[in-house]
Order: structure tokens, then sequence, then C-alpha cells
């Protein structure tokens, strides 16, 4: 008879009786998944940091459309590369206890694939950088600082939440409190509806949208302390680093 554990497409209810999983759960577990590589793989930390740095430099330098989709389709390759090495690697060690040769073919081997995403990665970076024509213009005009491309309030709102998201993610590992979608020292939703609630106030500067934005955004805080998975102090860290993260974006992007 198969076995039914909670990832697979269904699970047992203790009675014999089996359900199908929501997408949301699927969802949560697949999300378990990235944060346990996060959380226990250094490499996997530096990955991240890497892509998030190369993703912030091509924004800098102008890079969008095809060229900013082969940065990203590479990155992915390396990432999911990482995931995929991690899962070997804890399967093994789950299967054969000890010195094993054959173990060790298994990890070398994705580590070897991890190895080979990462030059293919190295070298889309050169090609795209390299291409670029505001990279000839920093180098020309060098130490005369170029202006950033125009980004609309959507492009806004991502970058913002992308930083967001990496300051908590970070500042969770950190601490050793809480995953990225629930607990922790500082509360991710009141960030983001933070973040969201001054961009508003900052782009519309009227008074009645500004209002109601600042409004849904303590509404949203109060929500996360009344439910209690974060207390009122972890909520307001969580409302000023949204706050923090929008302030800086906007004085950085404007001047």
């Amino acid at each position: 008879m198969p076995k039914t554990d909670k990832h697979q497409a269904s699970e047992s209810t203790g009675s014999g009786y089996v359900r199908r999983k929501s997408v949301a759960l699927s969802f949560q577990h697949a999300w378990d998944g990235v944060q346990f590589c996060f959380d226990t793989q250094r490499h996997m930390r530096v990955h991240f940091t890497l892509v998030a740095l190369v993703l912030l430099a091509a924004w800098t330098l102008g890079i969008d459309g095809t060229p900013f989709l082969h940065l990203l389709a590479a990155a992915a390759v390396v990432l999911v590369a990482e995931m995929i090495n991690t899962a070997l690697e804890a399967a093994t060690e789950l299967i054969v206890e000890g010195y094993d040769v054959r173990v060790k073919v298994v990890k070398d081997v994705a580590a070897g694939a991890v190895l080979i995403a990462a030059i293919y990665a190295i070298i889309v970076a050169i090609l795209v950088f390299s291409s670029a024509e505001r990279v000839g213009e920093v180098f020309s005009n060098w130490p005369e600082p170029t202006t950033p491309p125009h980004l609309d309030t959507l492009q806004l709102a991502l970058i913002g939440s992308v930083l967001l998201a990496i300051f908590i993610s970070w500042l969770k590992h950190a601490t050793g409190r809480g995953t990225f979608w629930r607990g922790g020292v500082v509360s991710g939703h009141s960030a983001l509806g933070f973040l969201a609630a001054v961009m508003i106030m900052v782009l519309t500067q009227d008074l009645a949208v500004m209002i109601l934005a600042l409004s849904l955004a303590l509404l949203l805080l109060q929500s996360r302390v009344q439910a209690r998975i974060h207390t009122l102090a972890e909520a307001f860290l969580g409302a000023l680093a949204g706050s923090m993260v929008a302030v800086i974006l906007f004085i950085w992007y404007f001047n």
C-alpha cells in the first residue's frame, strides 16, 4: 500500500480517510523546504545574497527585458541546484549510516551540479553586464555617478518588498525565532503593510488617501497582535522596518 506523508498529494486523517491537501497547504510545504535550505545551508544564504546584489546592480545599470530575464533564469538555476543538492544529502544521510563510497559519489555529483550551475550563472552575468550600455558609461564617466533609470510605482514596491523580505529573513534567522511567514522577532505582515502605506502617502500626497492607507496598515498591525501571532512590540518593530525601507528607498531614488 502506498505511503502518504505531508509532502504528498494527500494526507491521512488517522481514521483511514485520505484528505487531499489544499493548494495553500502545498505551497506552505514547498516554502518550508526553501526555509529549511536557507536556515541550514550557508551556501544557500550566500547564493541569496549574491542574487539580490546582482539584481540590484542590474536595476542600477538599467538592464531590463530579455537580458534581465537571463539573469533571473541563471539565478533560479543556481538556487534550484543548491536545493536539490541539500535534498540528496538529507536523503543519503537518512538511508546510510557512516561512511559509504556510494554516498560520497551522490554528494560529489550533486555538488558538481551546483558548481556547473554557478559557472553558468557567472558566464551569463559577465555577458549581460559587459554588453550593457550603461557599463561603458560608468567607466567612461568615472567617477561621475550615473542616474538610475526611471521606475514606476510597481517596480519601487517590488524592490522595497524584496529588500524588506531579505532583512526580515536575516533577522529571524539570526535570532532563531519564527519562520518567514509566521512569528519571530518582527512582524513581516506589519512591515509590508507600512511599506505600502508609506509609499502610498509619498506618491499621492492626498490627505484622505494618506489617512486611509495608514488606517489599513494599523488595522493589519492590530490583527497580528489580536491573533497573538506577535506581541505589540514585534508588530511595531515590523511597522518601523517597513516605514524605514520605504523612506530610504524614496530618498535614495529621488535624490
